[in-house]
């Protein structure tokens, strides 16, 4: 039997911010999903913290492990974990609250 060591699939989810047009209304901008890896997403079952820059602490959602050579996220993306590689079944979702570049993979918290 073998078993995956990366079984779902990191997208992120760009741009979609507001902006106001030049009568005052607001109106969003287009988001665009992008795939960033493989990856293998663990629940937070325990409710365990993670310290951020600033030294503050954050109960996460859970932690996603990526391959080595995954691509950096930056803290505040929006992201999301899909069980299939064109991200219609998605497990989970949230914003990035720390990333790790390891020396074996890398990690991020949600």
């Amino acid at each position: 039997m073998k078993v995956d060591q990366y079984p779902h699939f990191l997208f992120a989810v760009l741009g979609g911010e507001s902006a106001q047009d030049d009568e005052g209304n607001w109106i969003d901008s287009e988001t665009i999903t992008e795939f960033i890896s493989a990856c293998r997403e663990e629940t937070n079952g325990r409710g365990a913290e993670i310290q951020v820059a600033g030294g503050t602490f954050h109960r996460f959602t859970s932690l996603i492990q990526l391959p080595k050579g995954s691509k950096m996220v930056e803290v505040g993306t929006s992201i999301f974990v899909a069980n299939d590689q064109d991200g219609s079944d998605v497990r989970i979702q949230g914003v990035v609250l720390k990333f790790d570049k390891g020396q074996l993979h890398n990690r991020l918290w949600i």
